[in-house]
């Protein structure tokens, strides 16, 4: 690596570590500070879409990129009971072939079938963990009270374990 390049890593390096300052994330902006001391954690991306967007998956890969850490998909499907193990084993069916062609980039597949909010079963999910770096928050509209609720209840939990939250909405195109 030349002088420039090292220097330009350098420089994103504590940009990001200024940004989360800014917002009061002063151990994140430690860790960036630190050389791989991110390597381990995770950006973890929730989504209760049907289907994943390259455009999202593309936005937190790059995040990841840039914080140091590796990605985690927790998908929030709305499938009949038991659809989702037979559909992961079955190699021709998409659920398969996407956590195939997402392994091959070091990225943790999550399918996660249930009636719930995605909300609840993120906080549920990461309640026991240390190693989430960042939240990417991609989700439908609420569909009711309990929903945003629990969205608010998320964040401000994530907040409190000084996680950041990023509410993610790909462009709409009419």
């Amino acid at each position: 690596m030349n002088a420039l390049t090292t220097l330009c890593k350098k420089l994103e390096e504590t940009m990001a570590a200024v940004t989360f300052a800014e917002a009061g994330e002063f151990e994140t902006a430690r860790q960036f500070l630190k050389n791989n001391k991110n390597a381990h954690k995770r950006v973890l991306l929730g989504t209760d879409k049907p289907e994943l967007a390259t455009r999202t998956i593309s936005y937190a890969l790059h995040l990841c990129q840039r914080l140091g850490g590796s990605l985690e998909i927790f998908h929030m499907l709305r499938l009949p009971e038991n659809e989702t193990e037979h559909l992961m084993r079955q190699e021709k069916e998409p659920l398969a072939a996407l956590n195939i062609a997402l392994q091959q980039k070091g990225v943790v597949y999550q399918p996660i079938n249930g009636p719930g909010c995605l909300a609840d079963e993120m906080l549920r999910h990461a309640s026991v963990r240390r190693d989430i770096l960042c939240v990417v928050f991609d989700a439908l509209e609420p569909d009711s009270a309990i929903c945003r609720k629990a969205k608010e209840n998320m964040i401000a939990k994530f907040q409190a374990l000084h996680c950041p939250v990023v509410m993610y909405a790909g462009s709409v195109r009419a």
